[in-house]
């Protein structure tokens, strides 16, 4: 069997738990477990429910040592009584969970309970006695004989994966677009080439990190980015992806053909890596590289940005004086992204200082924009103010939330300046843009051995991963 090369760091496995939202017991595999059947999930809900939001990753509880990660609002868990890299112990979580995807489509607790069976299999073959084997979704379905039920994401009904899998190539044949749900599928198990739907799903997905004044001057910013597929390919063949023209990566020695020095500006990435899968030469300057994408998900190049970017959705508060006792606090947002596409999930943020006695909202649509406003509360336990803007945010658009307080007796509105405000956090997701305009120019399949011609899907997105407005 193939080994990941990571088993000495990684020390023993002593249980894997997967625990629900609810706190019940989906999955529990028990290599060199401790504790008795069901005590594991115990001992851990009881220690995260008396820290709350505080919990660490990793914890010791008496002389067992527990690593878990959160996704979809279920605990993956391990235990351990080795002396395990805290690091290792986090990745081998990650790329379980990702296996388990992979398998399952997506990863929701009625998934997880109707491939029970699908999991522990592939449980039984990751790990040996505790010891972390193979994790390839690839190679692990030489082993793998359950077939996988597929769950609906949005729906949470049950498809038969075979039958949707010839179904979908004819649908793909006249379609320029495709629900991002399309690639929420599990891969093909023990089906011919013949069933097997020939797609592959691309995401440029990019995570800022910013820091605006009052004024949305940029006084920092980063980029994480990383290029994920998701694999349905007959044969896995060959492919050939180009970026940018101008695109330079210092650390590797990559200079595009179209920019850098005296030839014009490029797009400077500060390192990059890729998956295992990629074929790149030392000696290569070329912007592209070939690889064999394996069946599943998985990350094949992953790239950081320090170099400072304009600013997407820009914020911009100030305050006005109702009286010698009255204050408004004013936010303007404004979209600074081309008018066709629009911002999505965007949720605004801020404290309200203590001499504010009463706290009243109102929205308004400032530009270019239609319909309401969004809607803001007021959480008066926290002193926090929660404002979600419109489902469909457009590009030059401007919104407008006023919030009316009322000062206590001894503070004046005139004495009352923007910092003591602190400062406003952000989120947001932009679909079919990316900050730092990279792109792909090409990705081409330079060997097909599958029967049919393969589709390729490739959507780009930015999210945030901190974006904030000192004030």
């Amino acid at each position: 069997r193939p080994s990941l090369g990571i088993s000495e760091m990684a020390g023993v496995i002593s249980e894997f738990v997967l625990i629900s939202p609810r706190g019940d017991t989906l999955v529990t595999k028990s290599y060199r477990g401790k504790y008795k059947t069901g005590r594991t999930a115990e001992v851990f809900l009881r220690r995260v429910q008396s820290e709350a939001l505080t919990t660490k990753p990793i914890f010791r509880e008496g002389d067992t040592t527990f690593c878990h990660i959160k996704l979809n609002n279920m605990y993956f868990v391990f235990t351990t009584r080795e002396n395990c890299s805290p690091a290792v112990l986090l990745e081998l979580l990650q790329r379980l969970s990702r296996v388990f995807k992979d398998y399952c489509g997506v990863l929701t607790e009625e998934s997880i309970r109707k491939n029970f069976l699908l999991l522990y299999e592939l449980l039984d073959e990751v790990f040996d006695h505790g010891y972390p084997q193979g994790m390839s979704t690839e190679l692990l379905k030489a082993y793998v004989y359950n077939e996988p039920v597929s769950v609906d994401a949005g729906t949470g009904t049950v498809q038969n994966v075979i039958a949707k899998n010839i179904l979908v190539p004819s649908i793909l044949q006249d379609r320029k677009t495709m629900p991002s749900a399309q690639a929420n599928k599990p891969i093909n198990v023990g089906e011919s080439t013949k069933t097997k739907e020939n797609v592959v799903f691309v995401d440029l997905i990019e995570k800022v990190s910013m820091i605006l004044d009052r004024t949305s001057s940029v006084i920092h910013s980063s980029i994480n980015g990383q290029i994920v597929l998701k694999s349905y390919l007959s044969g896995s063949p060959e492919m050939r992806l180009g970026l940018n023209e101008d695109l330079v990566v210092r650390s590797l020695g990559i200079r595009g053909y179209g920019g850098g020095g005296a030839q014009g500006p490029c797009l400077p990435l500060e390192d990059a890596n890729f998956h295992e899968c990629v074929r790149w030469n030392e000696g290569d300057h070329d912007p592209s590289f070939t690889f064999f994408a394996p069946d599943g998900e998985f990350t094949l190049m992953g790239y950081r940005i320090n170099t400072s970017y304009r600013a997407p959705i820009l914020c911009i508060p100030f305050l006005e004086e109702q009286g010698a006792d009255g204050l408004d606090f004013v936010v303007r947002v404004r979209g600074e992204f081309p008018p066709e596409k629009s911002a999505s999930n965007i949720v605004l943020t801020f404290c309200v200082p203590a001499f504010a006695a009463s706290v009243s909202l109102e929205t308004a649509v400032a530009l270019g924009a239609s319909g309401a406003a969004g809607k803001a509360d007021f959480d008066r336990t926290k002193r926090l103010v929660k404002w979600v803007l419109p489902v469909k945010f457009a590009g030059n658009a401007e919104y407008l939330l006023r919030a009316k307080l009322m000062l206590h007796p001894g503070h004046r509105a005139a004495n009352i300046e923007l910092k003591q405000f602190g400062c406003i956090n952000m989120t947001f997701e932009l679909p079919m843009h990316l900050c730092s305009n990279l792109s792909i120019r090409y990705l081409d399949f330079i060997y097909n051995s599958g029967t049919s011609q393969p589709h390729k899907w490739i959507r780009y997105l930015t999210q945030t991963a901190s974006y904030v407005v000192r004030l």
